[in-house]
């Protein structure tokens, strides 16, 4: 097969208002600490979160930092884990609490025990692309399917002492993403809907696109106080949470337009995502960026399909006058 050579556009700065680091160090919440992952919380890594109740803690998806899980785990008894929702960057380090019950959403159960599971949810046939990611769950991410594991329910409520934690549904990143609020605390953990200046992430065959946007919407009105992140800045205030809410969001509509533009003249799906509409340059491992690059281009496709606003030709898919 020839190689594609196309240079990616350059994808302009977005709407996003500017955001400051991360924390250096742990931030607390009354019972709630927040724990900044390494690399300001960027891929491999993402923010965790602590609830401490004497010598009980519960610890929310935990891929922030090994040293300090270690320490927690040699000086807490940690009872639950909760995961808002499968991907790898969230559950790094899993696996130092052997112990521990595993709570995750139940329409993603399968993909706690199975690494197949985790490939149909991503979309991942061929057989190389397969053998590398599992070689990098295993060795990176250190995959095992915990001992204990119970599926939540939206809506279901648990309790360590004085706090109560409150799955709030928010699927389209995966099918089962969740959030976690705290209503004494007034904190929602919003997981991968972190507000980041790349925007939403939509790269499984099992995202959903229009889900995502819907969620986007729903949250708006959500009540709290202080909203929390898996990723980058990590910590906002409810004036900081409308304003990069509605960044993150405007987000998807340039990609569109970027994508519009690009089909005045017919384009096949390849040729698309060797341009790079949604992460504007080229990025390593190149299968897995091609892969999640031509993933989301794809559900903007189905939809502009859809909408009408496009057509399927046998050149390649062109914007309709």
């Amino acid at each position: 097969m020839t190689a594609l050579f196309i240079k990616p556009v350059e994808v302009m700065a977005t709407s996003a208002p500017p955001s400051r680091p991360a924390p250096a160090r742990p931030v607390t919440f009354g019972p709630i600490t927040f724990v900044p992952g390494r690399r300001g919380g960027r891929y491999p890594y993402c923010h965790s979160l602590v609830v401490a109740q004497g010598a009980e803690a519960w610890v929310v998806d935990p891929a922030a930092d090994k040293d300090y899980f270690r320490e927690l785990a040699r000086t807490r008894r940690v009872t639950g884990v909760f995961l808002s929702h499968f991907h790898e960057d969230h559950r790094k380090y899993s696996h130092l609490f052997p112990q521990a019950r595993f709570y995750g959403p139940l329409l993603e159960e399968e993909a706690f025990f199975s690494m197949d599971a985790v490939f149909r949810f991503m979309g991942i046939a061929d057989p190389d692309f397969r053998a590398y990611w599992r070689r990098t769950l295993i060795q990176d991410f250190h995959f095992r399917p915990p001992a204990l594991f119970t599926p939540y329910f939206p809506g279901q409520l648990f309790q360590l002492g004085e706090v109560t934690l409150e799955i709030i549904p928010a699927p389209g990143h995966t099918p089962g993403h969740s959030c976690f609020h705290f209503p004494r605390q007034q904190v929602l953990f919003l997981a991968d809907v972190d507000l980041t200046p790349f925007g939403p992430w939509y790269g499984d065959a099992a995202s959903d696109l229009a889900a995502f946007e819907a969620t986007l919407n729903d949250l708006r009105a959500f009540p709290a106080r202080t909203y929390l992140t898996a990723h980058e800045q990590g910590i906002f205030s409810e004036p900081e949470f409308q304003t990069g809410l509605a960044a993150f969001h405007r987000v998807v509509a340039q990609r569109e337009a970027r994508l519009l533009e690009a089909l005045t003249d017919p384009q096949s799906l390849p040729r698309l995502a060797a341009r790079r509409l949604i992460y504007g340059k080229v990025k390593e491992p190149r299968l897995v960026y091609d892969h999640m690059e031509a993933q989301m281009v794809a559900k903007h496709l189905d939809r502009l399909l859809r909408q009408g606003l496009i057509a399927r030709t046998p050149a390649g898919f062109q914007r309709l006058p």
